[in-house]
C-alpha cells in the first residue's frame, strides 16, 4: 500500500489521502483565498486612489491657469480703460485751445496725437482697421459707399444732424503716455461730431442758424460737441468712452467743460 505524502484536512479532521495539502483558517476558508482577496481589494483602492490624486491636480492645474488668464485680462482691460481716459483728456486739452471747432468737426485740424485717420494699425499682435471703425460709427456698416449719412436709424435717429465723426485723435499708447515701465503695448483714437441736438442740419459746422422747421431761433447744440472714444490693448481688451463737452464760458466761447462722460460697453464692434 503506497503511502500518501499528505493530507488534506476536511470538517472535523476526516482526511482524503493522495490529495494536496490545504491550510484552514479559524472561519473554515481556505488561508490562500483569503490572501488573494486581500490583495485584489488593494489593488482596486490603490487605483481608485490614484485616480482621484490624478484629478484632484488636474482640476487645481485648470484652476490655476484660468484664475492667472482672468487676472491678465482684467490687467489689460484696466490698462485700455486709462488709455481710453488719457486719449480723452489730451483732446480736451486740444479742443479747450481752439477758438472755433467748425474745422474740427471738418477734420482740418486734428490733435497733435494724430497718426492718420484711415487705414489699418497694428500694435501687440492686435489689428486695427481707422477705416472700418469710422464706417461703423457712420452708417452701422463696414463701408458707406452707397449708404445716405443722413439716414435715421436706432443708431443715428437725428437724420440731417447725423454726426459726421471725423477722427481728431489718434496713436499707440508710447505717443501718448511715454515709454513708462510696465506700459503694455495699445492704440486709442477719438473721434468728434456736432452735437445732434442742434437744429442747423449742418454737421460740419458747430451752431449754425437753425433751419427754418425747427420753428425757433435759437440752436441747443451751439458750443457743445461730442467725443467718441476708443482704446484697444493685448489679449482682446477694448474699452469705449463717450464724451459730451462744452464750452465753460459761453458769452466769449472759451474754455471746454464736461457735460457727460461715460464708459460705453460694446458700441463699436
Amino acid at each position: 500500500m503506497v503511502q500518501p505524502s499528505a493530507t488534506n484536512r476536511v470538517g472535523h479532521g476526516h482526511a482524503i489521502e493522495g490529495a494536496p495539502a490545504t491550510h484552514w483558517n479559524t472561519e473554515g476558508v481556505p488561508a490562500a483565498s483569503t490572501v488573494r482577496s486581500d490583495a485584489g481589494s488593494a489593488l482596486v483602492l490603490v487605483v481608485l486612489s490614484t485616480g482621484v490624486l490624478v484629478t484632484l491636480g488636474l482640476v487645481l492645474a485648470l484652476v490655476s491657469t484660468v484664475e492667472t488668464d482672468v487676472v491678465a485680462t482684467t490687467a489689460e482691460g484696466t490698462q485700455a480703460l486709462a488709455l481710453a481716459e488719457a486719449a480723452a483728456e489730451q483732446v480736451m486739452s486740444d479742443l479747450s485751445g481752439l477758438p472755433s471747432w467748425d474745422n474740427a468737426l471738418a477734420g482740418a485740424v486734428t490733435s497733435p496725437f494724430f497718426d492718420g485717420a484711415a487705414g489699418p494699425r497694428s500694435f501687440g499682435g492686435t489689428r486695427v482697421d481707422l477705416s472700418r471703425e469710422t464706417a461703423l460709427l457712420l452708417c452701422d456698416a463696414i463701408t458707406c459707399g452707397g449708404r445716405s449719412l443722413d439716414a435715421v436709424t436706432a443708431n443715428r435717429p437725428w437724420g440731417r444732424n447725423n454726426p459726421r465723426w471725423r477722427v481728431f485723435a489718434s496713436g499707440r499708447t508710447a505717443s501718448l503716455v511715454g515709454q513708462a515701465l510696465g506700459v503694455r503695448p495699445g492704440y486709442a483714437v477719438v473721434w468728434i461730431g456736432d452735437d445732434p441736438a442742434e437744429n442747423d442740419a449742418d454737421p460740419l459746422k458747430d451752431g449754425g442758424p437753425p433751419v427754418a422747421e425747427a420753428g425757433t431761433g435759437v440752436n441747443p447744440g451751439q458750443d457743445v460737441v461730442v467725443l467718441r472714444v476708443a482704446a484697444w490693448g493685448a489679449r482682446g481688451a477694448h474699452r469705449e468712452l463717450e464724451l459730451t463737452v462744452e464750452r465753460a464760458d459761453l458769452q466769449a466761447h472759451t474754455g471746454l467743460r464736461v457735460r457727460v462722460w461715460r464708459e460705453l460697453r460694446g458700441a463699436v464692434p
